[in-house]
């Protein structure tokens, strides 16, 4: 495996640890990461997604390199509805204003928790404000030329997705 390659999965793994304690500490619910894929075409894997922009730099053992790229939430309907649930406390059987943010929320939370571990890790991120998107077969378009990894997280609440995007550079 190249430097680049071995990078990329020990960038991913602190996302994948952040969202799992996201949900078991706020939601009470178990999350079971799946096989992780590179994400083909820029079809969403839900209809309620939460994206935010990742750049920064790494120093590691003799390099320093700009990085960029994005964690992207993506949740069908009803896995959002009972997530959002789950977190409030509360049911909801439609999307309304009051659940509106929680994807933000979780994606921010999910952010702020890997970032400590990428820090220790050699990263120092500098991050966006997570926006959102909704519908059906909404289109989530990384940069040219930036891979992204998309990985199943099953739950009692139903399957939705995590995609991170990771390019490195010279600075």
């Amino acid at each position: 495996m190249n430097e680049f390659n071995k990078r990329y999965l020990d960038f991913c793994k602190p996302f994948i640890d952040a969202i799992k304690d996201v949900y078991s500490t706020m939601m009470s619910t178990e999350l079971k990461p799946g096989a992780p894929k590179i994400k083909q075409g820029s079809i969403s894997h839900g209809e309620f997604s939460s994206i935010m922009g990742i750049n920064g730099t790494y120093e590691g053992a003799n390099e320093k390199k700009g990085f960029r790229g994005s964690l992207t939430l993506s949740w069908p309907e009803a896995v959002y509805l009972k997530s959002a649930g789950a977190m409030l406390m509360e049911e909801f059987s439609e999307y309304n204003d009051e659940i509106a943010d929680v994807g933000m929320e979780i994606c921010n939370i999910t952010m702020g928790n890997a970032k400590k571990i990428l820090s220790q890790q050699g990263y120092l991120i500098e991050m966006s404000i997570p926006t959102s998107v909704k519908g059906k077969d909404h289109e989530i378009k990384a940069q040219d030329g930036i891979v992204t990894i998309a990985t199943p997280l099953d739950s009692e609440l139903g399957t939705f997705y995590i995609e991170l995007s990771y390019e490195d550079y010279q600075l």
